[in-house]
């Protein structure tokens, strides 16, 4: 059955290959819709991407990769919910995380800094200097200025002769606030995040200056699309687009700027770049262009503190909710030493003696993800792109790039465990056992003993191996007594669904 299930395992992982290479997961929006079954919405292409992700958590054979792809895609976070991003997201991963988990971690940076997802994701494509020449934003900008000058009454008009819906006049009204909160043209979003979240930490030093100055460094990065138009592309006419923030559409692309999104790429518009002196954290930067992004990147990179931060991260991650900081500070001194190389980073953490002391031995409760991956695993189960195990992902808070906000899921511990989670993973474990969970197939034969007798033991061995069971299979069958199964498949089935959802299978 395990043999069979890994070649059920082999061919889904043939076939989600074959889509990669034939652009499946790529930011093309009209391919992305074309991929789809007939009839199907393009919101199921989030859908289909989670659940590759699921799929590779549990048949690849590089499990090193995707443990530290899933960690380094939830430090440089994106939300597959938001707008492009959904088409997004998975070339995000392919190209400008995973190539670089065991490499650099400024090319990581710099690759994510650059990458279509990441400028959509935090708004880094609208960061533009005060007065930018680029009729994309100025023209814009213009005219959610002219809205803001506009009286209550004259605001109301819109909507009372049908120029508005209420809700578009909201939206403005909310747009034209927030202009009026910030320097025109400048986002700081992704300066803040990237200073905050990315590398320093937030105690990693920076003040709200730095913040500004950075956010000046960047801007000019932004989003072009391919071919003969894109010079000319402009943002759509009116309001109603430009406080939506939308991409100018192409072609027939929808207004909200989704469905025009094929082709995205990175381009640096000199137009847009705020040319001032700047100073960050505590040094001047010259005035030259794109190169400024670049040089920001490097001092972030090679920051003692971005090395304390990323250490203390991983070893909260892989170790213990309080790492030891003998841990701590090895793991930042082997970065530093390295220039940054991930591959030597990763060797120390899971080489550290820290790592299998008695205190750290199965001191972490595993995600969500790792959870149902390991269940998966352990029985043998067949997935594919399958419904059922994304469901449970959503109920248990860790649908695969579903967290809306740049931090990504909690590392700790503790944000995954209370009694409602609990609940939730044990009946997804006996879900599982018993067959019931939507998509994927268990042969429960296997989990009955060659002899017959007691499943148990058998059963808390093969799960648990190397661990002392012997009062969780007291607990085990005392709960099959009170509910006597209607045949041994069903008690072995509901015997290994207990064990699932046990303590003990929760922690690694």
């Amino acid at each position: 059955a395990a043999d069979s299930a890994m070649a059920g395992g082999r061919r889904v992982r043939r076939r989600l290959e074959a889509r990669d290479a034939a652009g499946f997961a790529a930011p093309d929006s009209a391919l992305a819709r074309r991929a789809l079954p007939p009839g199907a919405r393009p919101g199921q292409l989030a859908a289909q991407v989670s659940a590759a992700k699921l799929v590779r958590a549990v048949y690849s054979e590089r499990q090193l990769e995707e443990v530290m792809t899933d960690f380094w895609f939830n430090h440089f976070n994106v939300f597959v919910g938001k707008g492009l991003d959904r088409y997004l997201v998975a070339a995000y991963e392919r190209e400008a995380i995973r190539p670089y988990v065991f490499g650099k971690f400024e090319d990581m940076l710099r690759a994510t800094a650059r990458h279509p997802a990441m400028l959509f994701y935090l708004d880094n494509w609208q960061n533009s200097a005060p007065d930018t020449t680029d009729p994309r934003i100025a023209r814009p900008r213009a005219r959610l200025r002219a809205f803001a000058a506009l009286s209550p009454a004259e605001q109301q008009r819109l909507v009372d002769e049908g120029r508005l819906r209420p809700e578009q006049l909201e939206r403005l009204r909310r747009a034209a606030e927030q202009m009026g909160k910030r320097t025109p043209g400048l986002n700081e979003n992704y300066a803040r995040e990237l200073m905050e979240l990315h590398t320093l930490g937030v105690d990693g030093g920076y003040t709200q200056q730095d913040v500004i100055a950075v956010a000046r460094a960047f801007t000019g990065w932004t989003i072009q699309r391919p071919g003969p138009r894109a010079g000319a592309a402009r943002l759509a006419s009116g309001p109603r687009r430009a406080a939506r923030g939308a991409l100018p559409p192409r072609g027939g692309g929808d207004a909200d700027g989704t469905a025009g999104a094929d082709g995205l790429r990175f381009v640096f518009r000199p137009e847009m770049h705020d040319k001032g002196e700047k100073v960050v954290l505590g040094a001047p930067l010259r005035s030259h262009g794109e190169a400024e992004g670049l040089e920001v990147l490097h001092r972030l990179a090679t920051s003692p503190a971005t090395a304390r931060h990323i250490a203390r991260k991983l070893a909260v991650r892989f170790v213990s909710d309080d790492p030891p900081p003998a841990l701590v500070d090895r793991l930042a001194r082997v970065f530093l030493e390295t220039g940054g190389d991930l591959r030597e980073v990763t060797r120390t953490l899971f080489t550290a003696p820290e790592l299998y002391a008695p205190e750290a031995y199965r001191a972490k409760v595993k995600t969500p993800l790792e959870l149902v991956a390991s269940a998966l695993r352990a029985t043998g189960a067949e997935v594919g792109l399958a419904r059922g195990p994304l469901q449970t992902l959503r109920t248990l808070g860790q649908a695969p790039y579903g967290e809306l906000a740049p931090t990504g899921y909690p590392a700790a511990s503790e944000e995954w465990v209370n009694s409602g989670a609990m609940l939730n993973r044990m009946n997804f474990a006996l879900a599982l056992a018993s067959g019931r969970l939507a998509g994927v197939r268990v042969d429960g034969t296997r989990f009955l003993p060659a002899d017959g007798g007691d499943p148990v033991p058998a059963l808390a061995a093969a799960l648990l191996p190397g661990q002392d069971t012997r009062a969780l299979q007291a607990t085990v069958r005392a709960e099959l007594d009170r509910e006597p199964a209607t045949s041994p498949a069903a008690r072995a089935a509901r015997a290994a669904g207990l064990i699932l959802g046990s303590p003990e299978f929760q922690r690694r």
